[in-house]
């Protein structure tokens, strides 16, 4: 089936403002052994652009890397030690949230904080890993709690990094309607723009021409998109 060309161009530029530099993306199946890159990108996410949130993750991850070899399956403890490896909440956005980067007060500031509270709560439940996560979610009970301490430690008002959280960790609840997301994304990103419309190719066939374009496996590209959409409508970045 033939698409139009322009459409394409604008998808794929869409996905590079949105989603980053395809080449930063990490893999669903670090964040899958990480409950600390879980809880850096949902926290982070809900105050800053998406593609931003993925920065501090890759920061951290090459702080991690500095200090041990191997994977990084770093849980709720282990992100608090790098909390008191830096001294506070202001020197792990510093130190660690801006590793190997110039650091300046002018620089949008990082929800250390949040980030912070969030790790004490899940380590006080006794939430240590994905494992305990996903554990946690199959339980009416344990499922509520661990739902209050992460709205409390956030201060969020909706589901955004709730279910931010749970996709990333690959839990039970996560809004898993991959087609709804893809097509959203890229009817956003075709209106947003000045694109003709009238020759309107189905968007799953214009996000995968799109992924040949970036160069990355479709179901990588949906991922991103599926990460993306659990950030708030004005958090994204429109496509000039």
């Amino acid at each position: 089936m033939s698409v139009s060309e322009q459409q394409v161009q604008t998808v794929t530029r869409a996905c590079r403002e949105r989603l980053g530099d395809p080449a930063g993306w990490v893999p669903p199946d670090e964040y899958r052994n990480s409950l600390a890159l879980c809880i850096i990108e949902s926290v982070q996410a809900a105050g800053t652009r998406f593609a931003d949130a993925g920065t501090v993750v890759d920061r951290y991850l090459a702080y991690r890397r500095a200090h041990e070899a191997g994977p990084i399956t770093d849980g709720a403890r282990a992100l608090l030690r790098t909390f008191e490896e830096a001294g506070s909440a202001d020197q792990w956005a510093g130190k660690i949230g801006n590793y190997k980067r110039r650091y300046s007060e002018s620089t949008a500031p990082l929800r250390a904080i949040e980030i912070q509270r969030a790790a004490e709560r899940l380590h006080d439940l006794q939430i240590d890993s994905i494992g305990d996560l996903v554990g946690a979610t199959r339980n009416e009970g344990t499922r509520h709690d661990l739902r209050t301490a992460w709205d409390n430690s956030c201060g969020a008002r909706d589901e955004t990094t709730w279910q931010h959280l749970l996709l990333l960790a690959g839990a039970p609840g996560a809004d898993d309607d991959t087609a709804a997301a893809t097509d959203e994304f890229v009817r956003s990103a075709l209106a947003s723009s000045a694109t003709d419309t009238d020759d309107d190719s189905p968007p799953a066939i214009l996000l995968a021409a799109a992924a040949d374009r970036l160069d990355v496996p479709a179901a990588a590209l949906e991922h991103a998109v599926r990460r993306w959409r659990c950030t708030r409508e004005d958090h994204s970045v429109r496509v000039p």
